[in-house]
């Protein structure tokens, strides 16, 4: 029985639950005597890890959504982290849960929630809120700047649309919610037809030329070239001037 504990938690980033083990048949008794012999350790109430397991933060925000049990899930900068979003990082861990936010370690941080999100979905075995449930609460954690970037790398990549957004805008935004009003600018300066940069340079050199004096151009404007339609990420149809930004990927 011991055996299929070891596989399970080896699956799970070095982890097991006291009530996976009892489901995989080993005794309460035989659990507590690896604990004491230091095969695995306690890190969290119910949640063990094997002894010599590396230790990392996705090991441990998995630890914390096997402690919050059903409905809890990485969320807020961790979810964008885990989803593939540049510039988040699993250094400052966040999950949302029905549990008892008082009752969770220092280094979590807890975010009280009635119900499961509906949408989250496991990435990597972490249980994850959907993006476009994690770009309403990124706001309430990180800079409007910062939310700007993931949101138009969530566009770009195709994991949301404008339309999904403001229907969980609608949905899952709350009054006097700072992510909720972050947003809310955010999709409103969004209007139909609206092109993401697909970079941070990119980003950059929109807000240069849309800020100047000159005429209104067209984001990732699309031409033919005899064999196939390319795209110009910034052009002027009128006078039939293009522009491209290489950044220095390209070189």
């Amino acid at each position: 029985m011991w055996q299929a504990c070891v596989r399970l938690a080896l699956r799970q980033e070095g982890l097991i639950t006291l009530d996976q083990a009892l489901g995989l048949g080993c005794s309460s008794g035989s659990f507590k005597g690896h604990v004491a012999k230091g095969d695995i350790e306690r890190i969290l109430p119910g949640v063990y890890r094997l002894s010599g397991a590396p230790e990392s933060p996705r090991q441990r925000i998995r630890a914390a959504c096997l402690w919050g049990g059903e409905g809890t899930a990485a969320s807020h900068t961790s979810a964008a982290a885990l989803v593939g979003l540049k510039g988040f990082t699993l250094a400052d861990l966040h999950a949302v849960t029905p549990k008892d936010p008082r009752r969770s370690p220092e280094w979590l941080h807890l975010h009280q929630l009635p119900t499961c999100r509906p949408g989250t979905r496991p990435i990597s075995g972490v249980p994850t809120t959907p993006p476009w449930i994690t770009l309403v609460d990124l706001g309430s954690v990180a800079a409007a700047g910062e939310v700007r970037s993931a949101l138009d790398q969530a566009l770009h990549l195709g994991i949301v649309s404008l339309t999904q957004m403001r229907w969980a805008l609608a949905t899952f935004g709350r009054d006097r919610h700072r992510g909720t009003s972050v947003l809310r600018t955010l999709l409103a300066e969004r209007g139909s037809g609206y092109a993401p940069p697909e970079s941070d340079g990119e980003a950059l050199f929109y807000a240069l030329v849309e800020g100047s004096d000159l005429p209104p151009g067209v984001r990732q404007f699309p031409v033919w070239d005899g064999k196939r339609w390319r795209r110009l990420d910034y052009a002027w149809p009128d006078p039939g001037v293009g522009t491209e930004f290489d950044g220095w990927m390209t070189h």
